[in-house]
């Protein structure tokens, strides 16, 4: 069975797309206090909610509100070839098989609560950022690094 590169690329990019999005990075010589404010400023500047908090560990569930997903559809075309191989000595010719199997998968435009879960974690003189965002959120929240930049703090990705 031969395998197609291409097809496997597009499926991989697909999977990135609609698997929503992880972004994990590194506040240098911050404490969880000083940054925990500063995530909340965030939220609430940009018209996010909270639905969960809890400070002592540092655990949050933001809700970013409703987007629209436009309608998708895919298709995978699989096409298998067998050829059987004729008796040396029977001056046949060869015979060959053909199977193209078509899968469509159909998605209709809606809307999606875009939400992410954010933990907040101390690691020695550093804080820990992990943010998890839904299929809806996508890279929603990857401008709170550039936000914690602006007021001084030293980003990196982890």
């Amino acid at each position: 069975m031969k395998i197609n590169i291409k097809y496997i690329l597009v499926v991989l990019v697909l999977a990135l797309f609609v698997s929503g999005c992880k972004t994990t990075f590194v506040i240098r010589g911050a404490t969880v206090s000083q940054v925990i404010p500063i995530f909340k400023d965030y939220v609430g500047f940009h018209g996010y909610a909270m639905r969960y908090q809890n400070d002592l560990t540092g655990s949050y569930n933001v809700d970013m509100g409703v987007v629209y997903v436009p309608y998708t559809s895919e298709t995978e075309k699989t096409r298998t070839v067998m050829n059987i191989p004729s008796n040396a000595n029977s001056y046949q010719p060869m015979t060959a098989y053909e199977q193209t199997t078509w899968n469509t998968v159909s998605n209709p435009a809606h809307y999606e609560d875009a939400t992410a879960v954010v933990n907040i974690l101390q690691q020695g003189s550093d804080v820990l950022v992990i943010i998890d965002t839904n299929d809806a959120g996508g890279s929603s929240m990857d401008d709170l690094r550039d936000y914690l930049q602006t007021l001084g703090y030293k980003v990196e990705n982890q």
